[in-house]
């Protein structure tokens, strides 16, 4: 595994941890992940994080959007080897289906807490190390590669994320690349269409289901290409 991180500012878990296993187009995949996360809301370096730039540690649960993409990427027709990029992983739910699938997975955050554990759950399955890759990524600073796969779960959750996600695909997605983004309904993602549009991409819509550990889901898968 190839970790990447630079000084900024993190979150530290130090509760208890516990292990769940989860399956998604007929793959298991063990998902490692924080026991009490909501003791991470109150923590005193969250809450200067968040007032420095509004964030907070979401990453430490598995929401609804999660599993959606789990079960999409479960059932998709991939080819072995090809490299994929998680944005917010979060606990990396997608993204370990993906390796149990046969692809390479970069897992990216904002936060080095979440990747720690994706990592660790890369490791739980027995994944093999070359085959994954951690490092964190600040929307607002994009890098210069390009992936023929990107996949990201309740990512538009707020309408201030949509322009930045718009740009990220427009920036890193290569030009035969795909791009799911699934999560469920959310009025931020009304102003998807347009932004994508403004930047030469183009998306189609599925509804979709899952089954999560507290029940069924429901969501919206958003297929995005080049135009």
């Amino acid at each position: 595994m190839i970790t990447e991180s630079n000084p900024k500012p993190g979150t530290t878990y130090e509760g208890p941890v516990l292990t769940s296993t989860f399956s998604f187009g007929g793959r298991d995949v063990r998902v490692v992940r924080p026991a009490d996360p909501d003791r991470l809301l109150d923590d005193p370096s969250v809450l200067a994080w968040n007032r420095q730039d509004d964030y907070m540690p979401y990453w430490a649960y598995l929401w609804p959007g999660a599993h959606l993409l789990a079960e999409v990427v479960g059932r998709e027709p991939w080819t072995a080897g090809a490299q994929a990029l998680e944005i917010g992983c979060g606990l990396g739910l997608a993204g370990l289906v993906a390796l149990a699938c046969g692809l390479r997975v970069r897992f990216t955050d904002y936060d080095d807490a979440p990747l720690q554990f994706a990592a660790r759950s890369a490791e739980a399955n027995g994944f093999a190390p070359e085959t994954y890759s951690t490092a964190l990524l600040d929307w607002r600073e994009l890098p210069e590669e390009r992936y023929p796969i990107i996949l990201g779960a309740d990512v538009l959750y707020e309408s201030r994320l949509v322009p930045l996600v718009a740009d990220l695909l427009a920036r890193l997605l290569e030009p035969d690349g795909l791009a799911l983004i699934a999560g469920p309904y959310r009025v931020a993602t009304e102003g998807l269409d347009a932004c994508l549009r403004d930047r030469g991409l183009v998306q189609e819509l599925e509804p979709i289901r899952a089954e999560s550990e507290h029940g069924p889901v429901r969501g919206t898968l958003h297929r995005i290409r080049r135009a």
